[in-house]
C-alpha cells in the first residue's frame, strides 16, 4: 500500500486522531507493517500533504501516521512544526506536536521554536506561543529556553495582539498585564479604528472581525421568577445563578428550550440557536438488554470529522466498549460535553451531579472553547463561577 492509496482508506474510515488517544487505526497498521521505514518518494509526499492546503485531513493523516514511526527525517520534523505552528486550534495543534516530540525529543523541539521565534513575523510568534502548554505537561518538560524568549519578546513589543496572545499563556507574568484584555470581546473593542490591528487580527490571524450576537434577551418575566436583560456574544461565556432551590431543574428546562430556539418569547431574540450538553439517559430495557457503550454513543452523535469526539479516550481507562451507564460524574459529563462541542462551540451547559473540583475541570474546557470564539451559557444553582465568566447574572424570584 502506497501513501495515496492509504489516504484514501483513512478518510473513508474517518477514525481520525487515533493515534492520539492510543487507539489503532488500521489503515495506518497496515501501512506501518509494509513499510518498516519511510522511502525517500515517501517523504516527499507527505511534506507535500502537510504543505498542501487543500483538505485538512490530509494532514491529520500524516500526523497520525507519524505517530506510529520511530524516526523520521529532519524536512518531515520541520514541516511538521510548521503546520503545528499554523494550526489554529490551541486545543489540538498537538497533534502535529507530539510526533516531532516523541521522535526528537524536548530539547531539540523546544531548541528549533526559540530559534525560529527570533527569526520569524508577528504571526509564527503567535502560533509558537500555543504550543507552549503542550509543551509543558509533556513529560514534565523544562522549556525554560522557549519561556524566556518568549517572555524577553513581551518586554519589547508594544504590539497588543501579540501581547494578548502572550498574556493567554503567560498571565501575570507579561509586564504591564492589566492594560492587556481579557477576551476576545474586549481586544475587538479596544482596536476598533486602528487599521494596523484590524488587518493584523481579522485579515491575518482570521478573527471575525464583527463581534457575533447569538442572543438577546430584553427581559424574561414569569409568574415565579425574572431574568433581567442580556446579550450574548461569540467570545463570552455567561453564568446565570438560578439558585439551587424547588424549581432549578424546570427552570433550567424552561430557558435552555428559550435560548436553544424551541420555545419562544417575545422578549428572547435568537440570532443564532446555542445547543444544550444533554445528560446521558438510557431506559431500564435498554441497560440491561442492549447497553450503550462509549463507541456507539459517538458514533451515533459526534461529529467524525471533530478532535473532540475522541478526546474523552484522553481518559486512561476509557475505551470503546465501556457501557455510559457504567461511567459516573466528570467522565459521563465529559463525554456528552466532548460529543456536543464536535458538533458545535455555541453551548449551553450545567454542573449538576458534580463536586467543586470536577466543575472547575469541565468549566475550564469550556472556557478554552471560549478563547476561540465560542460562545456558553451555564445555568447554575451557585456563585462558584462569579468571577470567572464574562457577565454574571442572578435570576430574582418573584415568588418562594
Amino acid at each position: 500500500m502506497e501513501i495515496k492509496e492509504a489516504l484514501e482508506k483513512y478518510k473513508i474510515i474517518g477514525d481520525y486522531f487515533a493515534p492520539d488517544y492510543e487507539k489503532e487505526n488500521e489503515v495506518l497498521t497496515e501501512f506501518r507493517a509494509n513499510n518498516q521505514n519511510l522511502s525517500e518518494q515517501q517523504t516527499v509526499e507527505l511534506v507535500n500533504l502537510l504543505q498542501s492546503d487543500i483538505e485538512i485531513s490530509d494532514k491529520y493523516f500524516v500526523a497520525d501516521l507519524l505517530y506510529l514511526y520511530d524516526s523520521f527525517n529532519r524536512e518531515l520534523f520541520e514541516t511538521l512544526l510548521i503546520t503545528a505552528i499554523h494550526y489554529k486550534d490551541p486545543s489540538f495543534n498537538r497533534i502535529f506536536l507530539r510526533p516531532c516530540l516523541r521522535v526528537f525529543g524536548t530539547k531539540e523541539v523546544v531548541d528549533s521554536l526559540s530559534d525560529r521565534f527570533n527569526q520569524v513575523n508577528i504571526i509564527e510568534r503567535i502560533g509558537i506561543s500555543k504550543l507552549v502548554y503542550w509543551l509543558r505537561i509533556h513529560e514534565n518538560s523544562n522549556i525554560d529556553k522557549l519561556d524566556h524568549t518568549i517572555l524577553k519578546r513581551a518586554d519589547q513589543t508594544s504590539n497588543l495582539i501579540e501581547l494578548y496572545h502572550y498574556k493567554l499563556r503567560y498571565g501575570n507574568k507579561i509586564k504591564y498585564g492589566n492594560n492587556i484584555p481579557d477576551n476576545a470581546e474586549d481586544l475587538i473593542k479596544v482596536i476598533k479604528g486602528n487599521k494596523e490591528y484590524e488587518e493584523l487580527l481579522f485579515d491575518k490571524l482570521g478573527w471575525t472581525k464583527n463581534i457575533q450576537m447569538l442572543i438577546e434577551n430584553k427581559g424574561i418575566k414569569t409568574d415565579l421568577f425574572y431574568v433581567p436583560p442580556f446579550t450574548i456574544n461569540a467570545g463570552e461565556i455567561i453564568t446565570i445563578n438560578l439558585s439551587n432551590g424547588a424549581h432549578f431543574y424546570e427552570t433550567e428546562m424552561f430557558l435552555k428550550d428559550l435560548f436553544c430556539g424551541k420555545a419562544y418569547h417575545e422578549n428572547v431574540i435568537i440570532h443564532k440557536k446555542m445547543t444544550f450538553v444533554e445528560h446521558f439517559k438510557e431506559s431500564k430495557f435498554r441497560d440491561i438488554f442492549y447497553p450503550m457503550t462509549v463507541g456507539k454513543y459517538l458514533k451515533k452523535n459526534a461529529n467524525p470529522a471533530s478532535l473532540y469526539t475522541e478526546k474523552i479516550y484522553e481518559t486512561e481507562w476509557i475505551n470503546k466498549k465501556i457501557k455510559v451507564n457504567t461511567l459516573t460524574g466528570s467522565p459521563r459529563r465529559l463525554l456528552s460535553l466532548y460529543t456536543t462541542l464536535s458538533n458545535t462551540n455555541n453551548i449551553i451547559f450545567d454542573l449538576v451531579g458534580l463536586g467543586l473540583d470536577e466543575a472547575q475541570e469541565t468549566y475550564k474546557i469550556v472556557q478554552e472553547v471560549i478563547k476561540e470564539g465560542g460562545s456558553a451559557i451555564l445555568l447554575d444553582g451557585y456563585d462558584d463561577m462569579k468571577n470567572q465568566c464574562t457577565k454574571y447574572i442572578e435570576l430574582q424570584w418573584t415568588k418562594a
